[in-house]
């Protein structure tokens, strides 16, 4: 891998802070509506089920389904050579939300759609970390 101190850096909003505030401690955050209950994705303003605008933070287990895979040959970031790959993981929580998280070690390589994942955090790249695929925790 090469240097990563070019890679274009998120810009926490209101609706994305948890997120990246909860990803800087290495554990996966989101929004919970106060209200009915139902998990937000990190971009959304309000509760899709109930409308409401009260949230509280809620750390995830990072359990989660892989949903598709995709392998970017060219040079994906500044500073990132390809080729890269890219995971969208449906979260266990609430397999309506889908992240985007980078799979560095070939985890996925042979896993077919509804594999099992574990998700989490890389190190420090810039000021942040971002959304891995990580090893499967041990069984014993």
């Amino acid at each position: 891998m090469s240097d990563t101190s070019q890679r274009p850096q998120p810009v926490a909003t209101a609706e994305t802070r948890p997120f990246w505030d909860g990803a800087a401690e290495g554990v996966l955050c989101l929004r919970r509506c106060a209200d009915c209950g139902r998990l937000a994705a990190p971009l959304a303003p309000r509760c899709v089920n109930c409308l409401g605008d009260v949230f509280k933070v809620e750390t995830l287990s990072g359990r989660a389904q892989l949903k598709g895979r995709c392998v970017v040959h060219l040079q994906p970031l500044p500073g990132r050579d390809g080729p890269l790959v890219i995971v969208e993981a449906a979260l266990h929580e609430d397999p309506r939300i889908v992240l985007i998280a980078l799979d560095e070690t070939g985890i996925t390589e042979t896993a077919l759609p509804g594999a099992a994942l574990r998700l989490g955090f890389g190190p420090v790249e810039g000021s942040h970390r971002f959304a891995m695929v990580l090893p499967p925790e041990d069984q014993g």
